[in-house]
């Protein structure tokens, strides 16, 4: 493509994009008036991949390992965390305990807030929550019946005892934050993801995320994803193009979605997150990524995002300074 061509279609995305999401996310009211521009700013200029890799990734002397009482494996370090996803993008997954996992996921059905914005139903809030005489095959099953192919809702970290609170904010999780960050000013946000198997139109595989992309929403972030059910081929696990944080084709510069023809010509490898509920990964998602369309069963999932500096992006969202 030719630079200026490029050049101005990056602008004009910039552009778009942000008035976008500071609209939609109506980030005026969680951050400060010039945020618009802060948007744009990492939009256009963080869309090049030599500007963000000049956020190196802080080295530590001091070694951690996470908390046993969350982890089935405590023999994971840090280092060794902040080591692979600078290295590859990725962490391979590991094992909340299981108490644990459903501790978490009975607050993630009870606690937060939907976000409506992206159903099409026009379903009353109250018709979208779990009734207390359900089990949760039912309370999928109303979904489906919804035809609600995504139910996401924002998890809020203030809620007293919230089990989640406690691991996401954890000194180990945190550490992993500053250090791959480099920042001490981070910005938390935990979403759980309801995906059903549904015949859904390419719109909402758009909406859906079901499609190649990559994120671009601070100078530096990544995420943490947890599955709260099985997650096999056949129920929209997590698909992530290795290395692809760091640099991408010609072809896959612009933020945009690419299709799997796209991707397949430009990259011989992928990386598939399947697992038991309770399997948990670390991805940088700057690095080009999607979620398969669930075609047999559903996939419940959190996604945690740790952004350095502070822009919030909803009501519950945390900032942290560590200094």
């Amino acid at each position: 493509m030719n630079k200026t061509i490029f050049l101005s279609k990056l602008f004009l995305d910039a552009v778009r994009d942000s008035y976008k999401i500071y609209k939609y996310f109506n980030l005026r009211k969680y951050n400060h008036i010039f945020i618009l521009l802060k948007i744009f700013f990492i939009r256009f200029f963080f869309s090049f991949s030599s500007l963000r890799n000049c956020i190196k990734t802080k080295k530590s002397n001091s070694e951690f390992y996470l908390d046993n009482n969350y982890f089935i494996n405590n023999k994971l370090s840090t280092n060794q965390i902040i080591d692979d996803i600078d290295k590859k993008g990725f962490t391979e997954t590991f094992m909340i305990n299981e108490h644990i996992r459903e501790k978490i996921l009975f607050e993630s059905l009870t606690n937060g807030e939907f976000d409506i914005n992206k159903l099409d139903s026009k379903i009353n809030t109250e018709n979208l929550k779990m009734n207390l005489n359900e089990n949760l095959n039912d309370y999928i099953n109303r979904l489906k019946n919804y035809k609600i192919s995504r139910l996401t809702k924002t998890i809020n970290l203030d809620e007293k005892d919230c089990t989640l609170k406690k691991i996401i904010l954890s000194k180990e999780i945190l550490k992993i934050a500053e250090n791959y960050l480099n920042s001490k000013k981070i910005s938390v946000n935990a979403s759980f993801f309801i995906s059903n198997p549904l015949k859904i139109s390419e719109n909402e595989k758009y909406r859906n995320a079901q499609y190649f992309h990559w994120d671009n929403d601070f100078t530096k972030f990544f995420k943490m994803y947890i599955y709260l059910n099985d997650v096999n081929n056949e129920n929209g696990p997590h698909i992530y193009i290795p290395q692809t944080h760091k640099i991408k084709k010609n072809d896959n510069k612009l933020c945009r979605l690419y299709s799997d023809l796209n991707i397949k010509n430009n990259y011989q490898n992928s990386k598939t997150f399947v697992g038991k509920a309770g399997s948990t990964f670390f991805v940088d998602s700057y690095g080009i990524h999607k979620g398969l369309t669930p075609i047999n069963n559903f996939r419940l999932m959190l996604n945690i995002h740790f952004g350095r500096g502070k822009i919030l992006y909803s009501k519950y969202d945390k900032f942290i300074n560590l200094n």
